[in-house]
């Protein structure tokens, strides 16, 4: 913000606070309680203007002020609330001449208002409101961005969304597709027959992704607990304890770097399927997508970033060793040691960890080479089993698993999802090889949790799960490169740092 633009605003805040004094002294509460209006949606009152104007009926609407615009004895003003916005039009005539002046001396763009008043038409055709009454709700001590010519300042935008919102109404329309989003998810999930479940927020042993965890302490219990990174091994919990269809819409957390793609707080939905595969999962993809996308009134062809994306099932099936091979010129079958994947990864100028197993290194090269590259909807497949510690080896080629991710649009993973593993004895083995790697600076990689081990060795049915990032999912389909853009709150690194 300009030093010019920051005077500016110190000084309508102190004639602000001085009308707020004048109001005061009038007698008056500046910031009164709601009353008994009888109020209506500015919505309903555009929508239904015709029939209310013939009839003189007088109605009652409350709102913030945008815009005002006196002219001697009358004044013109707009209302919005949250769902339209309206003319109002004060006349000295009509409302008298010291509640007209109060208006006009005392009353600014920002405040709220509620207003009583007839339907007319202007000259101009604009559909307005003749105030016959008035009361002030609340008033504004900072000036909105408007009155600087709108909000586009990145910084401000995100520390101070509330006036984001107001300045640009985009990013409400953002905001209330990602609420459709989750319901609709919500929806169609319920519809399949998914119980939808709560797992621990706070956990003694953080696991079921491979992400740096949140710690916190427990006064009480004198022990450290961890933000959960995801909520998969509960989940699987309630598969050994007899539920057979169960998902969650969680809150994650994961202590790792910002960008326009990751926020260390978002939201998932992971559900959990007995008596499934992974090739469920892709079916059941495809069907949830050709839901969801009628419900937010598009198509299943849209554009994102200036590219047309069809989400038109069925969607084409690669492994991830044949993306490799296409995108990367290598395969990785011929790099079964973590040394011999750093030294060629080297020489192709990519620098990786050298402490990193081969499946962290294998992860890498895939995102440099080809996840940039999909554009068009994807199932990438058989994933090596050092890269997925949870999911089940395939019978036929056991150094590759069940498992499944939908890439889209050169750089989304929109869900991640495979059949479980269910050998209790195998799961105990790679989580202890997990254990190992985090003893040698891994901080990625996955604990071993003897809890959720014990529950594998109770029995768990042949089983798929799932996970798909609510606000990804949610950037695509309202065309937004930054997750920024449809978080309401991200996380921002502090001021002046």
């Amino acid at each position: 913000m300009s030093e010019e633009m920051q005077k500016t605003i110190i000084e309508e805040t102190g004639v602000r606070l001085k009308k707020l004094e004048e109001i005061k002294k009038l007698g008056l509460n500046p910031f009164p309680s709601w009353g008994d209006l009888e109020r209506k949606k500015i919505k309903n009152v555009v929508e239904d203007f015709e029939r209310l104007s013939e009839r003189q009926e007088i109605i009652e609407v409350a709102g913030r002020l945008r815009a005002i615009r006196g002219h001697g004895g009358s004044t013109f003003a707009h209302l919005n609330d949250d769902t339209d916005k309206i003319q109002i039009y004060f006349k000295k005539d009509e409302v008298g001449d010291d509640v007209y002046d109060f208006f006009s001396n005392l009353i600014d763009v920002g405040d709220f208002v509620a207003v009583k008043g007839s339907c007319f038409i202007t000259k101009r055709g604009e559909k307005t409101l003749l105030v016959k009454s008035w009361q002030l709700l609340s008033k504004s001590l900072l000036p909105l961005p408007d009155k600087f010519h709108g909000l586009s300042d990145v910084e401000i935008r995100f520390r101070q969304r509330y006036l984001d919102l107001l300045s640009n109404p985009e990013v409400k329309e953002k905001a209330l597709k990602r609420i459709q989003i989750v319901k609709s998810t919500r929806d169609f999930f319920d519809m399949e027959g998914f119980a939808e479940v709560e797992t621990p927020i706070l956990q003694p042993l953080y696991g079921g992704a491979t992400a740096k965890p949140f710690i916190t302490h427990h006064n009480a219990l004198n022990t450290d607990l961890y933000l959960r990174i995801a909520p998969e091994l509960y989940l699987k919990r309630l598969i050994v304890g007899g539920f057979e269809k169960v998902f969650e819409i969680a809150r994650c957390f994961r202590n790792e770097g910002i960008d326009y793609s990751h926020n260390p707080e978002f939201t998932q939905i992971e559900f959990y399927w007995a008596y499934a595969t992974y090739e469920d999962l892709m079916k059941l993809m495809e069907k949830f997508f050709s839901y969801l996308l009628p419900r937010l009134g598009m198509g299943l062809k849209f554009v994102y970033q200036g590219q047309e994306i069809d989400m038109t099932p069925p969607y084409p099936r690669k492994t991830f060793r044949e993306l490799l091979i296409e995108y990367a010129k290598m395969d990785i079958e011929e790099f079964l040691e973590s040394a011999d994947l750093y030294v060629w990864s080297k020489k192709q100028g990519l620098e990786l960890n050298k402490k990193d197993g081969r499946g962290k290194m294998l992860d890498d090269i895939y995102k440099h080479f080809v996840r940039p590259k999909i554009i068009q909807p994807l199932f990438m497949t058989d994933h090596p089993v050092e890269l997925s510690p949870l999911a089940k080896r395939q019978e036929k080629s056991p150094a590759y698993v069940e498992r499944m991710q939908l890439l889209v649009a050169g750089g989304f993973e929109l869900c991640n999802g495979f059949s479980e593993l269910n050998d209790p004895l195998d799961q105990e083995e790679r989580l202890r090889e997990q254990e190992e790697l985090r003893k040698k600076g891994d901080e990625e990689a996955q604990r071993y949790d003897e809890d959720f081990v014990t529950a594998l060795k109770h029995g768990l049915p042949p089983t798929a799960g799932l996970g798909m990032g609510i606000d990804r999912l949610s950037a695509l389909l309202s065309d937004s490169h930054n997750l920024k853009e449809i978080i309401l709150f991200p996380t921002l690194k502090p001021e002046n740092k």
